[in-house]
């Protein structure tokens, strides 16, 4: 029985760890194949335990299949059904990694947080080279970090996440000089990104762990000095010009979101499709985003109010089991950390949106599920089980591999369309649609691709090459309705037929549903004055 419970640690511990170095290494990345590898990573990882393991259902694994049921059901009447089905998958990465490690002690999730900790290391040691190499770039900006992460936001929502982490290793008598320093390093590369909110929990995070400290005089007067530099800073910061407008933006865009919610009360819009919609909903002219940068309001709109009820179960569950550590007293320090690592990311993400991202969102739950422990107990018939397993996993892979499947295909049309080879493109995006039916993105460039042949012949067959372009654009309307872009290339496709009247409808359309873009209001004029 112990070494079964050991031979899962290490192969919990194993596949973890590979999980988040790819997660990270792939520079935060939303891509689709790294999200499927890392998914058959820790799906294969679930079905193990799950096969080897008995165990009872309690508040929190049921916490966590309600969330994940909500982010479903926001499937169900989802426009943009594509990039709902991918955001699930990362989620279920995510969730299916914090059950896993749930099933670990609290020695096995000190040393897997040794991984984490040594990627915020790396992370920290790039921000400083950089820094070094290009100073100016830190005081006027340097688009160095969107080759590592969308933002540099994001590396901060991630060291912020993991630097609370540090303090589990300096509490121990070993390496604790080490560990200071390194705990000092992250820190100052926290503040290198100049990401406020991020800057300020991380402070407040070091002066807890001060108060661990707080009958040595000179930790008692540190403390005090450090609070009065953290007041100090509040009031400089909130002085400034830039930060309102900061603010300004963000309840414009929280805004947005409260408006997507309003039209999709139940079940939102579908999760990750806040990005599809804000262009229609933007109450009025602000800056671009792909997130509403407040967690509880992008939930909101995205998964309604059964997502953000799912959710909010999950954050009770944790704050009451943190509560029951406490008083149970035993790894309290642990704990402690924990709490407030999770606490920091998710005010952070107040208003921020490294939550949303793949990478931090994986880690997020990991380090919410240390928190837990979940008893366990032998199964018996592990053959019979692992046939069932093993079935389940080839079907799991059988579909996920077919979007890569398509994609390999787009990918291939479009060096046919560049060459000028159009009717191979055709073929090319056809087999990418027969693998992957929900992506609106290869029924575009299949009309693309007829409206060229049809650029190349405006005869008989011409308009034939004509009507396919319009019927394969209207399909791909149906997939994202709220794209203005797919409504104007139709409509240019109508108006470039003599067909102005279904223009005219079209490009309205556009300037309906991304009313602050001037390039479709000078394309409304120009057509309706040809």
């Amino acid at each position: 029985m112990l070494q079964i419970k050991k031979s899962n640690s290490i192969i919990t511990a194993f596949i973890l760890s590979v999980a988040m170095v790819v997660s990270i290494l792939s520079k935060f990345s939303f891509v689709f194949p790294i999200q499927i590898v890392i998914f058959l990573l820790v799906f294969s990882l679930f079905i193990y335990l799950v096969n080897t393991n008995k165990f009872k259902i309690d508040l929190y694994i049921t916490a966590l299949i309600v969330f994940f049921i909500t982010t479903c059901l926001s499937y169900i009447n989802a426009d943009f059904k594509l990039n709902v089905r991918d955001y699930i998958i990362i989620l279920s990465s995510a969730l299916m990694a914090g059950f896993s490690f749930s099933f670990l002690s609290v020695e096995w999730k000190k040393k897997i947080f040794i991984v984490p900790i040594f990627i915020a290391l790396w992370l920290s040691m790039i921000l400083f080279i950089r820094f070094l190499i290009n100073p100016q770039g830190f005081f006027y900006g340097d688009n160095f970090y969107e080759t590592m992460a969308l933002n540099i936001n994001v590396i901060a929502g991630f060291l912020a996440l993991i630097y609370p982490l540090f303090f589990i290793y300096v509490k121990n008598k070993q390496n604790k000089k080490a560990f200071i320093a390194l705990t000092i390093f992250v820190l100052i590369a926290i503040f290198l990104t100049k990401c406020r909110i991020a800057i300020l929990l991380s402070y407040i995070s070091t002066i807890i762990f001060l108060f661990e400290y707080r009958k040595n005089k000179i930790i008692k007067a540190l403390i005090v000095l450090s609070i009065v530099l953290l007041v100090c800073s509040i009031v400089y910061v909130s002085s400034l010009k830039s930060s309102f407008n900061s603010i300004g933006d963000r309840f414009v865009w929280w805004k947005t979101a409260y408006l997507i919610f309003k039209e999709n009360v139940i079940f939102g819009c579908g999760f990750g499709n806040y990005m599809v919609l804000f262009k229609t909903f933007r109450p009025e002219l602000v800056v671009n985003t792909l997130f509403a940068h407040n967690i509880f309001m992008q939930l909101l709109a995205e998964t309604g109010i059964v997502g953000v009820l799912g959710f909010s179960v999950l954050l009770v569950s944790f704050y009451m089991k943190f509560i029951k550590r406490m008083k149970e007293g035993e790894n309290s320090f642990f704990y402690i950390c924990i709490a407030t690592s999770i606490t920091s990311f998710i005010i952070i993400n107040l208003v921020d949106y490294s939550f949303f991202v793949p990478a931090n969102m994986l880690m997020f739950f990991i380090v919410f599920s240390s928190m837990f422990y979940i008893e366990t107990e032998q199964r018996k018939n592990l053959k019979v089980n692992l046939y069932i397993c093993l079935l389940i996993f080839v079907i799991a892979v059988f579909f996920l591999s077919k979007p890569i499947i398509a994609n390999n295909y787009y990918k291939k049309g479009i060096d046919s369309y560049v060459s000028g080879y159009y009717k191979l493109s055709i073929e090319e995006f056809e087999k990418a649609i027969n693998y992957d039916k929900k992506n609106p993105e290869y029924y575009a460039q299949i009309s693309r691709a007829y409206f060229a042949l049809y650029h190349n012949n405006r005869g008989e067959q011409g308009q034939i090459y004509a009507d396919n372009s319009i019927r394969y654009l209207k399909q791909a309307i149906d997939l994202n309705k709220y794209s203005a872009q797919l409504k104007e290339s139709l409509a240019a496709v109508y108006w470039n037929n003599d067909k102005k009247e279904e223009a005219l409808k079209y490009i309205q359309e556009a300037v309906k549903y991304d009313k602050y873009n001037p390039y479709y209001e000078e394309e409304y004029y120009k057509i309706k004055n040809s």
